[in-house]
């Protein structure tokens, strides 16, 4: 499985350059670490997903002496190893650039943000295809617009001011119980993927 995780890492690697030194630039740019973090994150890992769902790249990877779940694991693997990345590389940049620390509070909120997301997509890009992500993307967009501008105006608002509650409890208390609750949402994700890419036929 080490050689799968290295395989995606060397693959990939003129895509990670890339978008690490974008990542960079929006840190110098002062944008708001906490959500370019999710951003670049959900990039990142959908990114070195989609080239993989290529159809010779699924034939050779089931041609090689590795089970299904294994070439899954790797992958929810790889956006772990990828989310610890960008958090880190998010904490040095704003303490070198800025001189400011990230509170713990916005660094748990970023990455159990990023695997709650990516506890969907992955299953729901396993079982169609990454490219229809874009179309759910504009879909869940048009709701949201639908909802805003007929039924709550001020949705925008309410969200916003809800994250910053969020972000600016002191107690880990209720921090520990989301992460218990998003890890569990992403180990559940783990296991359909899966189980749905075992009965994908090739």
């Amino acid at each position: 499985m080490l050689q799968l995780i290295r395989k995606d890492f060397m693959l990939h690697r003129n895509i990670l350059v890339i978008l690490l030194g974008v990542l960079i630039l929006y840190l110098v740019l002062g944008a708001p670490p906490i959500w370019v973090g999710l951003v670049f994150i959900l990039v990142l890992s959908m990114s070195t997903f989609g080239n993989d769902e290529k159809a010779t790249i699924n034939l050779l990877l089931n041609s090689l002496p590795f089970t299904r779940k294994e070439i899954v694991s790797s992958k929810y693997l790889s956006v772990l190893i990828y989310t610890v990345v960008i958090t880190v590389l998010l904490y040095v940049g704003s303490l070198i650039i800025h001189g400011t620390n990230m509170e713990w509070q916005g660094i748990i909120f970023m990455t159990m943000l990023s695997l709650l997301s990516l506890s969907f997509m992955l299953p729901f890009a396993y079982q169609f295809a990454s490219k229809y992500l874009m179309i759910a993307f504009l879909v869940l967009s048009a709701v949201y617009f639908a909802v805003v501008t007929m039924f709550v105006p001020n949705l925008n608002d309410i969200i916003r001011e809800f994250v910053g509650t969020l972000v600016s409890l002191q107690s880990a208390i209720p921090y520990l119980m989301v992460c218990a609750v998003v890890l569990l949402v992403f180990a559940l994700s783990w296991v359909l993927s899966i189980r749905i890419y075992e009965k994908k036929v090739f």
